[in-house]
């Protein structure tokens, strides 16, 4: 078991990626791989609040007692390539869609596929009208036929032939180009989209969760107001870095004949902005919708809540901000000794079945 200041991680790779398991114990904790590449699970706060368990991923059904959604997405994971987040979250959803964490989860799942195709969808064309608008070729037409149909295809090809020419590329490349900024972009989406993809969107609500937790941290005289005031503040930095990985990426949209003309250069620039996002993000829908639902209940749920997102928040690792969350957080904790704790019920080994269905609950209004 590492300390908290002894953990604190310098890169996101290190950090890991959030798993939505529904294990009480095991809720929102984070997946890696060690230096044999081999995956492993840190648990945090099992001994007063002030340590990270390191556990072998194998090992976890053994030391952990699971919900049968949890070895089921233990299983999924563990089969993956890789994991970052976003291979967390397509187990995630493959879990979820067999129902075994209730129909709500189910729900919610089918909801962010489909939500996700048409995101692809809708990336795909406007990255089209934009190739087209930056040789100054006019794409009304398309949108009147619709994409999808066969004569929208065709003028779709028709109109994209022209493009490749005015940029002196093989058509094949500029659609291979775009296929591959979508599949980038395809969380994030354009600024100007009609509907704002995954990530803007939990941006904008991470942004709501800051203002939300910092009056109610104002207001309180709890025990739980300075850890709700150092929530606020990680979400405040978050939001920050986040916002400069958008703007630099819209600020790349905006430019689109120079990216598109320099795509073997630009492309590492998209690709690690894309990943760097995914990542600032991780682990943040979870806790914002526990928020959310801790707000309609009386103030000594939101004070539990308050406790249940300051462990397992997301903090910036050191390369990423010039603060150390990690040692502000070891040193909140050694300053509330008993509100910052870890929750002794889930020590005697027993599932507590009323927070697997709280948190079930919570998984089936997430996207």
């Amino acid at each position: 078991m590492r300390s908290l200041t002894n953990f604190a991680p310098s890169t996101f790779e290190e950090r890991g990626a959030a798993v939505a398991f529904t294990t009480p114990v095991l809720a929102q904790t984070r997946v890696r791989k060690d230096s044999r590449d081999q995956l492993e699970v840190l648990v945090p706060n099992l001994s007063e609040g002030r340590g990270v368990y390191v556990v072998p991923w194998k090992s976890l059904p053994l030391a952990f007692p699971m919900t049968v959604h949890d070895r089921m997405l233990h299983d999924l994971i563990a089969k993956a390539d890789g994991c970052s987040p976003d291979d967390i979250r397509k187990a995630v959803l493959e879990a979820a869609r067999c129902g075994l964490a209730g129909g709500g989860a189910v729900a919610a799942a089918e909801a962010a596929l489909s939500d996700d195709e048409e995101q692809r969808l809708l990336i795909n064309y406007q990255l089209i009208v934009e190739a087209l608008k930056a040789v100054g070729l006019e794409s009304t037409e398309i949108l009147r036929v619709g994409l999808t149909s066969a004569e929208g295809q065709k003028l779709t090809r028709d109109l994209m032939m022209k493009a490749a020419q005015r940029l002196a590329l093989e058509p094949t490349e500029l659609y291979g180009r775009i296929a591959e900024l979508a599949v980038l972009m395809e969380s994030i989406g354009l600024a100007s989209s009609p509907k704002p993809a995954r990530l803007r969107r939990l941006m904008r609500d991470l942004q709501g969760f800051r203002d939300s937790m910092t009056d109610w941290a104002t207001d309180n005289v709890s025990e739980a107001a300075p850890i709700g005031g150092f929530c606020a503040e990680v979400a405040e930095h978050t939001v920050n870095h986040a916002r400069n990985v958008i703007g630099q990426l819209d600020q790349a949209m905006a430019s689109f004949e120079t990216l598109l003309r320099q795509w073997e250069t630009k492309r590492a620039l998209i690709r690690k902005a894309s990943s760097r996002l995914s990542w600032l993000l991780d682990g943040w829908e979870y806790l914002i919708l526990l928020w959310s639902d801790a707000q309609t209940q009386d103030r000594h749920s939101q004070d539990m809540a308050v406790h249940d997102i300051f462990r397992v928040i997301p903090l910036l690792p050191k390369d990423e901000g010039r603060a150390d969350q990690s040692m502000m957080a070891d040193k909140l904790i050694s300053s509330h000794k008993r509100s910052v704790r870890a929750y002794v019920d889930w020590r005697s080994g027993q599932l507590d079945v009323d927070l697997v269905m709280r948190i079930e609950t919570i998984k089936g209004k997430a996207a």
